[in-house]
């Protein structure tokens, strides 16, 4: 968070800077062609988050937005009407031919709508204007449509950013540092699925435009090979350019691969980059995050992507596209193949001892990242093979988002080091690929790719619930963030280590929390029996599951699980909770948090846990949830609690320390 927050702090203090980021992106979004290359959609949707995270405001988001692209389109107009058809032979648009085409026909087709149903509609929205505006079409009645659908466009893009703030903020008030997992797991995947947008639908007019160079080039020499050259990579050949793209990723990408893997397999197997993406991470995780992550890394187990595969290959086979069924078992087989081949190989360490056996004891490259790669990249390949090029790259962006989550749960979790996850992504590609020119250049029929899209999907869900629902406990524990434990003899506890163990709780951020008010020494059943005795109840421990009732903005605070604070990424190991009195909008919470400490005497030793005790009561979120939020306990809650410190109760209280005016009672069970 100390990294993110100085720019939310910025663009709090200084709007006027991201007001104008975000007008000059909406309007340039609607200008002749440029708009193709505009991340608008990622801008904007950023933007929205920023509304809902309250670091701006969303009236100053909200017309900064409409009038850009309602001034982007006009410009677009006001060219068309004033050079006609001219126009279209005046650069950017003398490049884009077929998108002009198509535009001129989308026109046709819908009138007067096409300014607002255009808006909407990927490729064409960048050129509609100015052809209406070539076509004459009434001024009056462009600025009127303009307006009107440029203020739906505005809300269309900001409401789902708004929505995700939401979410966000969400997550901000349970922790600061899940804040920041989430922000870069979403700059992640957007930045990913604009990318590949970019590659899948941005790229072909050049391409076009090099493939016609090329095939003139070609057909001007002599010889029937070069003619049938010409002919293969001519642009009227609707295969031609994405099967030059695939060879030019084939090739970009085993390049890349080679070299990560003579990296991986010389003396210096562990780069610097390695080290510090692993401490960067390490020093990010926290306990909530770590279970999306986990849940993410299991989306991504051999159970779940293999029932993934043979769905796939079973609906070719059910299609009869059997050629298509076989060359994907062999592109699935082949990953899987080649995974633990380069293991062995290999045979690097991961950053974190797990328990895995036979070439998964081995880090390079990642099984994770290179399955999901070869399995969702054959189900894009298929599913956006007779799609147009906006359709393809939508198909190739939900895809790559998924690989790219699976990936970065990985380099998260300490399970691969970050070379492991970009060598398996490239590995994966690669073979992808190749897939894709077999594709195209012996098109498949019949396999309903829509029906293949939803069929997966279907079965990767039911197949990722079930593992997850069955597995999860074993993975929270094979993935849980290794923590050391010093012993120290109890005399020492008591004279000097204790100081050792914060004060106050530290959250996400680093910053001093409330008041740890005991140190104990001992086990939590026991402890748990004492307080429970007193009227204390224990409260479940804490998952996503538990925090549903904050959806409820009409929630009661008793309805409301305890607020998750953790210590040091931590969550407490046991959390009980109390009505100081007969009014229902407060109660006390008692959070026991362990610690890497125990006191050792003899054989015997007793791990060393801190204890807080806050207040809470009940806090809206924009009246969308509702939302338990910390208080400093009353110091009559703080003494009460220590007087049940006593002989005979079960405990004992050995000593009091006061740190700078923070006092802390040392506790042991009695013997």
């Amino acid at each position: 968070m100390d990294y993110i927050q100085p720019y939310l702090d910025y663009f709090s203090a200084n709007p006027e800077w991201a007001i104008a980021i975000i007008f000059l992106i909406a309007m340039g979004e609607a200008l002749l062609i440029i708009g193709l290359f505009v991340p608008s959609t990622a801008v904007l949707v950023g933007a929205g988050i920023l509304v809902g995270t309250g670091h701006l405001g969303f009236w100053p988001v909200f017309i900064a937005t409409a009038i850009g692209a309602i001034i982007g389109d006009q410009v677009s107009y006001w060219a068309g009407r004033l050079f006609g058809e001219r126009l279209k032979t005046l650069w950017p648009l003398n490049r884009y031919p077929q998108l002009v085409a198509r535009g001129e026909d989308f026109v046709r087709q819908h009138g007067g709508k096409s300014i607002a149903i255009g808006r909407f509609v990927p490729g064409v929205k960048s050129v509609v204007p100015g052809i209406v505006g070539m076509f004459n079409m009434n001024q009056w009645f462009f600025v009127f449509v303009n307006v009107t659908s440029g203020t739906f466009w505005a809300i269309a893009h900001i409401a789902p950013g708004i929505l995700i703030g939401q979410g966000l903020a969400f997550a901000g008030e349970l922790s600061g540092r899940l804040l920041v997992v989430l922000l870069v797991l979403l700059v992640l995947i957007t930045l990913a699925g604009y990318l590949i947008r970019l590659m899948a639908a941005g790229a072909s007019p050049y391409l076009n435009h090099l493939l016609g160079r090329l095939s003139s080039w070609a057909r001007r020499r002599k010889g029937r090979s070069w003619q049938r050259f010409a002919r293969a990579i001519s642009p009227d050949n609707p295969r031609s350019v994405l099967i030059v793209l695939f060879a030019a990723v084939i090739v970009t990408c085993l390049i890349a691969a080679a070299d990560l893997a003579l990296q991986a397999a010389s003396g210096n197997a562990v780069s610097n980059a390695d080290i510090s993406m692993f401490n960067l991470m390490r020093e990010m995780r926290n306990a909530p995050a770590d279970e999306i992550m986990i849940v993410i890394t299991m989306l991504g187990d051999g159970l779940v992507i293999t029932v993934l595969a043979l769905t796939i290959v079973a609906w070719l086979t059910w299609r009869k596209a059997y050629r298509a069924a076989i060359a994907a078992a062999i592109a699935i087989v082949a990953g899987k193949l080649f995974v633990p081949v380069m293991k062995f190989g290999i045979q690097r360490p991961r950053p974190l001892e797990l328990p895995y056996g036979g070439p998964e004891f081995f880090s390079f490259p990642s099984g994770h990242a290179t399955m999901a790669a070869v399995v969702f990249g054959v189900l894009a390949v298929l599913v956006s093979h007779s799609m147009g090029r906006w359709g393809r790259a939508a198909v190739y962006a939900i895809c790559g988002s998924i690989i790219t989550a699976i990936a970065y749960s990985r380099v998260y979790l300490g399970a691969h080091w970050l070379s492991d996850v970009l060598a398996g992504l490239l590995f994966g590609t690669v073979i992808v690929a190749a897939f894709g020119v077999a594709i195209e250049a012996i098109p498949p029929r019949r396999i309903r790719p829509v029906g293949l899209l939803g069929a997966a999907f279907i079965a990767f869900i039911l197949a990722g619930s079930f593992h997850v629902s069955r597995s999860y406990v074993t993975a929270d524990e094979m993935y849980a963030k290794p923590e050391g434990q010093i012993l120290v003899p109890v005399a020492d506890w008591l004279s000097k280590d204790w100081e050792r163990l914060p004060s106050r709780r530290i959250d996400l951020a680093g910053r001093p929390e409330e008041l740890f008010i005991a140190q104990y020494a001992g086990e939590l059943a026991g402890l748990q029996t004492q307080f429970e005795k007193s009227g204390w109840t224990a409260a479940p421990k804490w998952t996503w599951r538990e925090s549903l009732p904050y959806l409820n903005p009409n929630a009661s605070l008793q309805e409301l699980p305890p607020r998750p604070a953790l210590h040091e990424g931590l969550k407490a190991q046991l959390t009980l909770t109390r009505a100081p009195s007969a009014t229902a909008d407060q109660r006390d919470v008692l959070r026991i948090y362990k610690t890497g400490l125990a006191t050792s005497e003899g054989d015997a030793y007793k791990p060393v846990y801190l204890v807080s005790l806050t207040r809470e009561v009940r806090s809206d979120g924009f009246h969308l949830y509702a939302i338990p939020s910390i208080r400093a306990a009353p110091e009559s809650g703080i003494e009460e609690l220590r007087g049940m410190f006593a002989a005979g109760a079960g405990l004992t209280r050995l000593a009091s320390h006061d740190r700078s005016g923070d006092v802390q009672d040392l506790i042991v069970a009695s013997p």
